[in-house]
């Protein structure tokens, strides 16, 4: 479902799309065609690829379990056959005999899983739910996998069936074979090279033409509990086939066994909720292992943030969003319609999806990212106020180049001093932060990062100029939140210190009270509730409690902005949707929380017009930008599609 609308596509229809894209096949039975989801991106697709049968139903919910409930189309595929766990019993489960039961049975659970989330399945997770599905064969780049179509329901399941633990050699330049389950209609296995396993991916992708693509942690953080070969190459593989795909598809990482290492950020019923779908995989599966740390947490390896919009000098708003690991702008042009999407200049490698805006002193955007692919942190300049930009990004480089640690680095945070020089934040890779700036304004930068201090930094860290002038830079850690500040307007920083009573499950985001305080809001480890923190005197001291803002469950940081002197923060909320709340009065306390509807992928951004417009947006499940606007902090006209 797409903000504003919905759109259900039956498996029949998913099917028949793609016919003809299918060489025939020599299986026991007719092989069936992969489904798309509409040719030339009608309506919303969300394809999951991940290793192993439960990694979806463990690390992607709620997002999955939000997605198949209102109807997203839906196509997952299992890497892996998964055939080390599943349930088997007695002498049989030796050698391959025991590997074919075992990956039955871990296919039965994804089924149980599936049939519960999209709510046609019972509440007793030992019966089966194959009923309601049809199986199928299918040939897909010379290779047979195996489908499975819930039936009038727009959710496919795609198996592949390599070994267990064989991703990693895979990768490493060898082969392997599939293995075939209890009962398959696979004629016999099917050999793969890594680059076969691309092809097959690629090609899934070119079929049912997904908006949003979903994978597994390709870059673990490796201060914290380490992952599965598998999970990590599955993440490679579906990254690498995205990129030979070309289309202009999200794509959304998730975090693995880590999680654990992380506060729990999922309230207690989404947590119980997302216990009860593993209970349905686990029927099939009694040896996986399960920590129930994984049921409270759901973490992104990369966050998008909510900074991802700024102003032309002007007044008029602009997006910028990653597709495919480029970025794509969209803008607001004189007369009220939005130009775009256009796409940017080649930033010489995928980015991450997260990317900051700052303004400089003339008055020109400048968009800063990180590079995955060499871990350099880069910007992209105006090359005018209100006008054209850059064909080449300045390259900052890494602040732990030569360390050991460079691909630790998180995404970018700025903030503007006083005199209009930018300079640039991030998590460096030993967890602390680093900081290079401008040494005039709009002007060349540093040499040389400086590394400002601190342990166990959370990705990404938001800054601010408050009303003294002065920078201020926040970042969570596992237990509190910290904070850096320049001593002066324009001078140097110094940090950090702690924000008293802050337990945080989330980044922080920073805005502007209407007298100049900083009001700061992040998640409640444990609950999800939104909490915000504020200086009870200009430039500081903060206040020793937190204001509960309670809200509507979900993850992740919000997004915030001041209309007319009153800060109003949106949070991604726990249907999947975006909720609002607003200060009742400038430099108060906030009212009641108001629920904007539509069904999102992450997170909102926010900003209010040189007009005075309050202007929310957000990325729809068809992966399209979407906005809303308000010259209120609680009056919001429909959501409105930018150009696709």
């Amino acid at each position: 479902m797409a903000i504003g609308r919905r759109q259900l596509l039956t498996s029949v229809a998913l099917t028949a799309l793609a016919a003809p894209l299918l060489a025939k096949g020599t299986a026991t039975r007719a092989a069936a065609a992969v489904g798309a989801s509409g040719a030339g991106g009608s309506g919303p697709l969300f394809m999951q690829v991940v290793a192993h049968e439960d990694d979806d139903i463990l690390f992607m919910n709620p997002d999955l379990s939000n997605a198949l409930a209102n109807g997203t189309p839906s196509v997952t595929v299992f890497v892996t056959a998964g055939n080390i766990t599943g349930d088997c019993a007695g002498s049989s489960c030796d050698g391959p005999a025991g590997d074919s039961v075992r990956t039955w049975n871990r296919q039965m659970g994804a089924i149980n899983a599936y049939s519960r989330m999209t709510g046609v399945g019972d509440t007793d997770p030992s019966t089966d739910e194959v009923g309601h599905w049809t199986a199928e064969v299918c040939w897909v780049a010379g290779k047979q996998v195996e489908r499975y179509v819930l039936k009038d329901r727009p959710v496919h399941l795609i198996f592949l069936n390599l070994h267990d633990m064989g991703l990693a050699g895979l990768l490493d330049g060898g082969t392997g074979t599939t293995i075939v389950p209890k009962g398959s209609l696979l004629s016999g296995p099917s050999t793969y090279t890594a680059a076969d396993v691309v092809e097959v991916l690629r090609q899934l992708m070119v079929t049912y033409q997904p908006t949003v693509l979903r994978a597994q942690d390709e870059l673990p953080d490796s201060r914290y509990a380490g992952d599965h070969s598998d999970h990590v190459t599955a993440a490679k593989f579906a990254g690498q086939a995205a990129s030979q795909y070309g289309g202009a598809l999200i794509q959304v990482n998730y975090r693995d066994y880590n999680i654990t290492d992380s506060p729990a950020n999922l309230d207690p019923a989404t947590a119980g909720v997302k216990g009860l779908f593993v209970s349905e995989y686990a029927s099939h599966d009694h040896g996986g292992g399960w920590e129930t740390a994984w049921y409270s947490r759901m973490y992104y390896r990369w966050s998008r943030g909510t900074s991802w919009a700024g102003l032309n000098q002007d007044g008029r708003p602009q997006v910028f969003v990653v597709r495919a690991g480029a970025l794509y702008t969209y803008w607001r042009q004189a007369d009220g319609t939005w130009g775009g999407p256009a796409r940017m200049a080649d930033p010489g490698g995928r980015l991450a999806p997260g990317i900051a805006v700052g303004t400089n002193a003339d008055g020109r955007m400048e968009v800063f990212a990180r590079r995955l692919t060499d871990h350099h942190i880069i910007s992209l300049p105006q090359g005018t106020p209100n006008g054209w930009w850059w064909n080449s990004w300045a390259d900052h480089g890494n602040p732990n180049a030569g360390l050991g640690n460079a691909d630790q680095v998180g995404v970018p945070a700025v903030a503007a001093s006083q005199d209009g020089r930018l300079e640039i934040f991030v998590k460096n890779g030993g967890g602390g932060l680093s900081t290079i700036w401008q040494t005039t304004p709009g002007g060349v930068w540093t040499d040389a990062w400086q590394d400002l201090g601190g342990t166990d930094l959370q990705d990404p860290v938001t800054a601010i100029r408050n009303g003294t002038g002065r920078i201020e830079v926040f970042a969570s850690t596992r237990t509190g939140i910290v904070n850096w500040w320049q001593t002066a307007p324009n001078g140097a920083i110094a940090g950090p210190g702690p924000v008293p009573g802050a337990q945080p499950a989330s980044p922080p985001k920073a805005v502007l009270d209407q007298d100049g305080r900083i009001e700061l809001a992040y998640r409640e480890a444990g609950t999800g509730a939104m909490l915000v923190s504020y200086q009870s005197g200009l430039g500081g001291p903060w206040s020793q409690s937190q204001a509960n803002l309670g809200g509507h469950a979900g993850v992740g940081e919000p997004a915030a902005a001041n209309l007319g002197g009153q800060v109003v923060l949106f949070q991604r909320n726990g249907g999947g949707g975006v909720s609002t709340t607003a200060q009742t009065a400038p430099n108060s306390g906030y009212g009641p929380w108001q629920d904007l509807g539509g069904t999102v992928l992450d997170y909102p951004t926010a900003l209010v017009d040189g007009g005075g417009v309050l202007h929310v947006f957000a990325i729809g499940t068809d992966g399209r930008v979407y906005c809303r606007t308000g010259t209120t902090p609680t009056g919001f006209g429909g959501w409105q599609g930018l150009p696709l």
